[in-house]
């Protein structure tokens, strides 16, 4: 049977062990732990929780302490976790079959941010060979052979570790200067490039971003190097594009996206969502409904699928009804209402699609269940005050 060594490299998750590697324990065969300096007696809890407890001076290089584990665990396969993640015991139990698959293969899991629910598929299982190593100091990859097999597993993974704001601004901070350090010894590394560009985006610094996406999309053969990367990048692009006012710019590539993805979900949602905010309606429906038809179909997400599902749906429902095509709209909010039956809004828009048609009484009904959700929603109110005038 083959055997399967849990890797960590931690500090100071003393308060986090209990959730991430107590759990796992019973479905590891041996767990690895590299501490980097902790003060908190981290290091002496993993211990006692039955863990190989390695102590690694650290120097601001995620990549090498990784591979620092990775010497140190005598397993046939590694799963690799931080402190602050766990793993469901569902999805736990799922780990030492896949251990036992034969020949090489990656296997990877969802990783999901709490809280904010955005999502990101990660290589996390593998064979431990002398061939893989991970790679950048701060963002680390793993890298491996060609060729090998890739497994999409339903192994799901939470990471707490942004749910203090502080917290989340201090790492943000360190991983900023780790990654510029890096970049400073590899200027044309379009991975670092792209981290860079996503830390000026999410910080709102759209022109620092937006050069740094230039660098990026220059860079040569970068759809063979990874397919992933490159078109998120353009997807970025048309999303800045459309944040500093571009409107015809990020229409054009939006279009040009979703043709040359034309199974790439997020370019059919943000196309259709632009459209919508710009009263081309017809269109709108068209590519939210492709959304639908799709999904996300993407290894990044920066919210939670639900949500952008949900916005699909109503904004979809919303531009048909605009056409009067009533009865596609209606489909529509029949599926809302079956995902998402807590949601307020959808059944404030199915209120609206009923008072357009002049059904009465089933606005009302749909009303007084936007109200029982929402008790202070000014527009239920507004609209039920409409409705009980028509009475």
């Amino acid at each position: 049977m083959q055997t399967l060594s849990l890797c960590m490299i931690v500090k100071n998750e003393a308060g986090n062990l209990p959730r991430s590697l107590a759990p796992l324990m019973p479905y590891v065969d041996e767990a690895v732990v590299v501490d980097t300096g902790s003060t908190d007696g981290t290091a002496e809890l993993a211990a006692s929780l039955g863990a190989r407890v390695h102590h690694f001076d650290w120097v601001f290089d995620f990549a090498a302490a990784r591979n620092f584990s990775l010497d140190r665990a005598g397993g046939d396969w590694v799963l690799w976790l931080d402190g602050d993640n766990r793993i469901p015991e569902e999805d736990a139990a799922l780990l030492k079959s896949l251990a036992q698959r034969q020949g090489e293969a990656i296997f990877w899991a969802t990783e999901i941010v709490e809280p904010g629910g955005g999502r990101l598929l990660q290589k996390r299982v593998f064979p431990r060979r002398p061939e893989v190593r991970f790679r950048y100091r701060v963002h680390e990859q793993l890298c491996h052979p060609p060729g090998w097999a890739q497994v999409i597993t339903p192994v799901r993974i939470y990471h707490w570790g942004y749910e203090d704001r502080g917290l989340r601004q201090a790492k943000a901070r360190r991983n900023l200067a780790i990654l510029l350090a890096e970049l400073q010894e590899r200027p044309d590394d379009f991975y670092l490039r792209y981290h860079l560009t996503r830390h000026h985006f999410f910080a709102g610094e759209l022109q620092e971003a937006w050069g740094q996406l230039q660098e990026v999309l220059a860079a040569p053969a970068l759809e063979a190097q990874n397919p992933e990367i490159a078109r998120h990048a353009r997807l970025l692009a048309a999303i800045i594009r459309d944040r500093l006012q571009d409107l015809a710019g990020a229409l054009r590539q939006f279009q040009e996206l979703a043709e040359q993805y034309p199974d790439y979900g997020l370019a059919w949602y943000h196309l259709g969502l632009l459209c919508f905010r710009h009263n081309d309606f017809p269109a709108a429906a068209l590519a939210l409904g492709r959304f639908l038809e799709l999904g996300c179909g993407h290894f990044f997400l920066d919210q939670p699928e639900e949500k952008l599902i949900l916005t699909a749906l109503l904004t979809r429902a919303q531009a048909l009804r605009r056409l009067d095509r009533h009865g596609e709209a209606g489909d529509a909010l029949l599926e809302a209402q079956r995902l998402f039956p807590q949601q307020p809004g959808v059944w404030l828009e199915t209120a609206v699609l009923a008072r357009d048609c002049a059904d009465f009484g089933s606005a009302r009904r749909a009303l007084n269940h936007c109200l029982a959700l929402r008790p202070h929603s000014r527009q239920a109110q507004a609209l039920l005050t409409e409705m009980e005038g028509l009475a």
